[in-house]
């Protein structure tokens, strides 16, 4: 008979539950309690942990870690939504210590409001949503282990999603000529920088996944180049154009220097060889905007990508194949493209009046 240990609740038989279930199918049941068995006895057993008092003070770093534990497992967050979320919730906590010593008591539905309003006048409307986000997730991780009320996430702002609002901001062909134009080939740094923007360009990467490119990635036999995406979980093989395919391989016989690692791109400056992180690929970005002389608003590394879904959209590309090529998730994400497909937004809206009736 198999038991519930990994649920961490004891004399409690897994067949049993599974076999008394009613009107629910079995293998639902084993995903259930597969979910079940990822929450803390606390939690399975109806209770809150003793992890914090309201009472008393916590060490910032430690209501951090404990909530970085709490995304990891209970949420099965990525590590990088672990890593943006406790980013943000750190800076929230630092309004009410200067110490490092936290009050919960003083995280309060005002305090909570008057973060997510000045994030909102501070950066952008993706940043100050994923802030309240956090600040949401956070309340309720601080409730389920009894330190605060949970009506108090109730008192954080929904954000505006305004995505929807404007087109995404693509470079025309012409201007995507120029910018790679700019790049000057001359040096091992340009045929890097030029081979990067490429993988942007064309193949709709993001900074991170050009970053992490890895030469076991690409099948040069067939084509296709292999990425492993972080907020799907799962890998997902691309064509690889004959234009990114040729500038990767120059950079390879001519350029590269000689490492053990096995990103496609590394660092050409101290550390020499080492792999590169996101925030170069981008600044590789705006160098190569900077140099072309290009006016145009957005000069980051996802301009790029936008450019590449552009460019398929306009070519007749299905949506479905869009999506597949950018990995979305979603088609609703894949759907604001269609708001850069003129032509067709022409042949589907209807003719203005020649008067207006008052």
């Amino acid at each position: 008979m198999r038991t519930s240990a990994f649920c961490g609740v004891a004399g409690i038989s897994l067949d049993g539950v599974l076999d008394r279930a009613c009107g629910i199918a079995r293998p639902r049941v084993i995903g259930v309690c597969i979910i079940v068995g990822r929450l803390s006895p606390h939690a399975v057993a109806g209770e809150r942990g003793p992890m914090f008092s309201a009472a008393t003070l916590h060490s910032l770093d430690d209501v951090l870690d404990a909530f970085t534990e709490h995304l990891r497992v209970t949420r099965g967050a990525t590590p990088a939504t672990c890593e943006r979320s406790v980013r943000d919730v750190r800076q929230l906590l630092t309004l009410l210590s200067a110490t490092g010593q936290l009050d919960l008591r003083q995280l309060t539905g005002e305090v909570l409001r008057g973060f997510v309003v000045d994030r909102t006048r501070r950066h952008s409307p993706r940043t100050a949503r994923r802030s309240a986000s956090a600040a949401r997730s956070f309340v309720r991780f601080l409730h389920l282990h009894g330190a605060i009320d949970g009506r108090v996430a109730q008192a954080v702002p929904t954000v505006r999603d305004t995505r929807r609002a404007t087109l995404p901001k693509a470079l025309a062909p012409a201007q995507s000529r120029q910018l790679l134009a700019a790049v000057d080939l001359s040096t091992p740094v340009g045929r890097r920088d030029r081979a990067m923007l490429l993988c942007l360009a064309s193949l709709g990467l993001r900074a991170k996944e050009v970053a992490e490119l890895s030469l076991d990635a690409i099948d040069w036999r067939v084509g296709t180049l292999t990425i492993a995406t972080s907020k799907a979980r799962r890998a997902h093989r691309l064509p690889l154009p004959a234009t990114v395919g040729r500038a990767i391989a120059t950079y390879l016989r001519s350029g590269r220097p000689v490492t053990a690692v096995r990103e496609v791109f590394v660092r050409h400056f101290p550390p020499i060889g080492a792999p590169l992180t996101s925030a170069v690929v981008t600044r590789a970005v705006q160098r190569a905007f900077h140099r072309s002389g290009l006016d145009v608003a957005s000069r980051g590394a996802h301009t790029l990508r936008h450019t590449a879904a552009t460019a398929m959209v306009r070519a007749g590309v299905s949506l479905k194949a869009v999506a597949d090529v950018l990995r979305h998730r979603s088609l609703d994400t894949t759907a604001l493209y269609t708001k850069v497909d003129l032509p067709r937004l022409r042949d589907v809206a209807r003719p203005w009046p020649e008067e207006v009736v008052s």
